[in-house]
């Protein structure tokens, strides 16, 4: 037997033509004790419209073991059933999260999916449910919208063309960081620093906010994820493209642009309505501390200063904190801008720091720094997330600028060398093996463990490449993308 456990699971990949269906890299991995630290199972359920032994009609068809009965009670009760989309049309779509009475939270997508079999007309509805344990989602920033992304890359919230008799457990990887610069450079264009404060201080008030006239209410919403800190966000759930409904308490809807909906809706108990393309009367809204700080941040367009503060774990942290917080990160950001007053103008910017035109917002308000995003050459992964700012005391690289010039050249030819390398070439794996230990000895976990899941998540999708039809089609790629796991999991 192979002292080196990894062989292993080579030689597994090696011979995986035998076996009647493919493998994928998830079940070959997730054993691995340095792989599964970055991996998780998450439970998931399906909630649609069907008739079987139990029920007719919109029921929990199918759901993996770990989902409790009072669970699945409560995904029946949150689930949408006929005519439940704000939208038209078979590309419709909602992202929605709410907590369950287990402790975990739901992260949903619903969709159209083909006719009501009962014959009564209309798109049948249906909505994949990921139920992640508060562990999980805190990896990902508790931000629903970063786990939902890792999970579309995976290709586990696609609708099922059969209702499968028996979920699994899917296994994710991956995490994501607080914030999305990005993303907000873009609502800091649209709808702007003032709509986007009035956003942040009437969610934080109201027990339900109905928003209407957003650009694009997932975007929005998502952006409103990001100007809160990870510990307060799990407290806002939301449909990002459900009509409003009692049944469904979220704390955050979106609306259409129908007048007589949004009239309807503004006269229901606990509601609070925002038109953003109505002209927002700022000067008449007292607005809390933390509001203020949003709107100064997304006006200087340092959106740095917020991914470096929202970065710091505040464990006892509560929404009543924020007004105060926001005040006394206010003074620092302040102080913050009167340094850099003070320092000499008309540098250049160092070439290797320079955002790529490819990752700068078309729209991103003149002077806006954006983060260091992955190579372009994993984009296909799914796994293009930012690499933000860290806490100035993260170690071991306690003196490092994530965005300085010199980390930033080092992370562009990371992602170079571990590209080549997973794609098969050999002279770049005897490079990886070499490079990984000094790059991560010089900027440390913390500063790459983004990177090393955005490479987990792209060795994924090679792998299902080559695993197609009855067998692994390219048996020597799928091992040599195992290979640099090893070298990035320290399992060599």
């Amino acid at each position: 037997m192979p002292a080196n456990p990894f062989l292993r699971y080579q030689e597994k990949a090696r011979f995986v033509q035998r076996r009647t269906r493919p493998v994928s890299l998830a079940e070959t991995v997730r054993n691995i004790p340095g792989i599964r630290k970055s991996m998780a199972d998450v439970e998931q359920a399906i909630f649609t419209s069907a008739e079987t032994d139990r029920a007719v009609g919109y029921q929990v068809v199918a759901r993996s073991p770990g989902v409790s009965d009072d669970d699945a009670r409560q995904l029946a009760v949150w689930g949408p059933s006929h005519d439940s989309l704000l939208e038209l049309g078979p590309d419709a779509v909602s992202l929605n999260f709410f907590p369950l009475p287990s402790g975990a939270y739901c992260i949903s997508r619903t969709t159209p999916a083909g006719w009501e079999y009962s014959g009564r007309g209309g798109h049948r509805i249906y909505t994949h449910c990921l139920i992640v344990s508060a562990e999980v989602l805190g990896r990902f920033g508790n931000n629903p919208f970063a786990l939902a992304r890792a999970a579309m890359a995976a290709g586990t919230l696609e609708v099922h063309p059969r209702i499968p008799a028996r979920l699994e457990p899917v296994v994710l990887g991956g995490g994501a960081t607080p914030v999305d610069q990005a993303l907000l450079a873009r609502l800091a264009a649209n709808p702007g620093p003032e709509r986007m404060a009035m956003l942040v201080h009437m969610v934080c008030q109201s027990t339900c906010l109905a928003v209407a006239g957003a650009p694009s209410a997932e975007q929005l919403i998502a952006g409103l994820f990001n100007c809160l800190p990870p510990e307060c966000r799990t407290e806002f759930s939301f449909a990002t493209g459900l009509k409003f409904s009692s049944r469904r308490p979220f704390r955050i809807v979106a609306l259409s642009d129908d007048k007589a909906e949004q009239r309807w809706v503004s006269h229901q108990p606990n509601v609070s309505l925002l038109e953003l393309r109505e002209e927002v009367p700022i000067a008449s809204v007292s607005m809390d501390g933390w509001a203020r700080l949003i709107g100064r941040v997304l006006a200087s367009g340092h959106t740095s200063f917020l991914a470096t503060e929202l970065a710091k774990r505040r464990f006892q942290l509560t929404l009543d904190d924020l007004p105060a917080l926001g005040l006394q990160m206010i003074e620092d950001f302040e102080a913050t801008a009167l340094r850099s007053d003070h320092e000499p103008v008309g540098r250049p910017l160092p070439t290797t720091c320079r955002p790529r035109r490819e990752d700068t917002p078309q729209d991103a308000p003149k002077g806006v720094q954006c983060a260091h995003a992955a190579h372009s050459r994993f984009e296909k992964s799914g796994a293009a997330a930012a690499t933000s700012a860290r806490p100035k005391e993260a170690a071991p690289s306690q003196a490092l600028n994530p965005q300085s010039a010199e980390v930033l050249q080092e992370l562009e030819r990371l992602d170079d060398i571990v590209y080549e390398a997973i794609n098969g070439q050999e002279a770049a794996l005897i490079e990886v093996k070499t490079l990984w230990p000094k790059i991560l000895e010089q900027l440390g976990d913390e500063l790459l463990a983004e990177s090393r899941a955005q490479y987990l998540r792209y060795a994924l999708s090679i792998w299902e490449e080559c695993a197609q039809g009855k067998g692994v089609r390219n048996p020597a790629r799928a091992v040599q993308a195992l290979d640099v796991l090893c070298v990035l999991f320290n399992e060599t």
